[in-house]
């Protein structure tokens, strides 16, 4: 078909004429049309070279553009509703502003570099897409699909990924500052060295997420689900954690500095050499943390030397374990109840401050009985458990003091 062919003839029709005849495609043709604002909608775009031409504003809707290449095309503002992307390169594509809403598929695209501010690709399909090192700055991501996706690098300061599927997605050194996460899934998720600041992650699921050296601070988790996952080292400062599932997370160096750790679940939680200075910790549930070099505000915390061997010699002198309530009378207590009275005035203090649950927790860890008790254990299982720990103290203490007396034991 001649150029002169081509000009009378619209982009549609030019392409549907050698669909039909089979007659294969000119690239010098193809490159030498208008493509800015066209009407393609529904159109047949499979496997076309469309490398680097302007289709600003071009209708696209539903149009199936099935592995075609728009490496470094224009398509700002334009309309891609619904559109099928699957397989296509749109790496280093400028996509600002534009519309990829109502499900289009981007099944293992290929966007990795591309420029996609303010896009909207809500409830898109983005499965297993290369994203590495796009710009989506506040782009509207809510409801898409990103699971197992490529987002190394990528900028997504901004943008909002509400109820977003990420479960998988590889989102190692993205900036994801001021992001709105609310509800997102990120499970098994790769986010180490990401930076999440002021990010809104409320009710996200977090869960085996690898979060090491990830950038939190003033990030909103409150009741987000954070179970298993790994923040060894993450930046949390004034984070807001409040009722955040966090059991059996690995916390070990964090810097929780001024985090609201207030209602937590840390049960079984590695919070060994973590920064919890300021933290608020009312009504956390710490049992069975590992507590031990944490940075916390000692001098606020009371000590008790031997705390099980203490304890146990309390129960033997006339005193009562009664793991049903924290303090049952002036000489019946719980385990944590029992850690609380023996650390005196300042115990009850950190208790009126923080609950018996906390107080008894982090009491334990100042008196470096590790890792924090099941306060919750049946009264033999407590008193099991006191003993052996009571052994075990005792015997370091003997230690201790053979040492001191200069006595090598052998």
């Amino acid at each position: 078909m001649s150029n002169n062919t081509v000009s009378k003839v619209s982009i549609r029709e030019y392409i549907e004429r050698l669909r039909l005849e089979e007659s294969g495609y000119s690239e010098k043709e193809l490159r030498s049309l208008d493509w800015t604002g066209q009407d393609l909608e529904d159109c047949d775009l499979r496997g076309l070279d469309l490398r680097g031409l302007d289709m600003q504003k071009a209708n696209l809707s539903r149009a199936d553009l099935t592995g075609a290449n728009l490496s470094e095309a224009t398509l700002n503002e334009a309309d891609l509703r619904g559109a099928n992307l699957c397989g296509a390169n749109l790496s280093g594509a400028y996509l600002w502003m534009a519309d990829l809403r109502d499900e289009a598929d981007l099944r293992e695209a290929n966007l990795s570099e591309a420029y996609l501010p303010k896009a909207n690709l809500s409830g898109a399909d983005l499965t297993g897409a290369n994203l590495s090192e796009a710009d989506l700055r506040e782009a509207n991501l809510s409801g898409a699909n990103l699971s197992g996706a490529d987002l190394r690098e990528a900028n997504l300061s901004g943008a909002n990924l509400i109820d977003a599927n990420l479960s998988g997605a590889n989102l190692s050194e993205a900036n994801l500052n001021e992001a709105n996460l609310w509800m997102a899934d990120l499970r098994e998720a790769n986010l180490s060295e990401a930076n999440l600041s002021g990010a809104d992650l409320r009710d996200a699921n977090l869960s085996e997420a690898f979060l090491g050296e990830a950038k939190l601070n003033e990030a909103e988790l409150s009741t987000a689900d954070l179970r298993g996952a790994n923040l060894s080292g993450a930046k949390l400062r004034r984070a807001d954690l409040w009722q955040a599932k966090l059991r059996a997370t690995n916390l070990s160096g964090a810097n929780l500095r001024k985090a609201n750790l207030s209602g937590a679940d840390l049960r079984e939680a590695n919070l060994s050499g973590a920064d919890l200075s300021g933290a608020d910790l009312i009504g956390a549930k710490l049992r069975g943390a590992n507590l031990s070099d944490a940075i916390l505000n000692w001098d606020q915390i009371p000590l008790v030397p031997n705390i099980d061997a203490t304890i146990l010699s309390a129960l033997e002198g006339g005193g009562k374990l009664d793991m049903v309530e924290w303090h049952t009378c002036d000489t019946t207590h719980s385990r944590a109840g029992w850690a609380v009275v023996l650390a005196g005035d300042a115990g009850r203090k950190l208790e009126e401050q923080l609950g018996s649950n906390a107080a008894a927790a982090l009491i334990y860890a100042r008196s470096g009985s590790h890792p924090v008790p099941d306060w919750y254990a049946a009264n033999e299982d407590a008193l099991e458990d006191i003993k052996h720990r009571a052994e075990e103290q005792l015997a370091a203490s003997q230690l201790l003091s053979l040492e001191e007396k200069g006595i090598e034991i052998g």
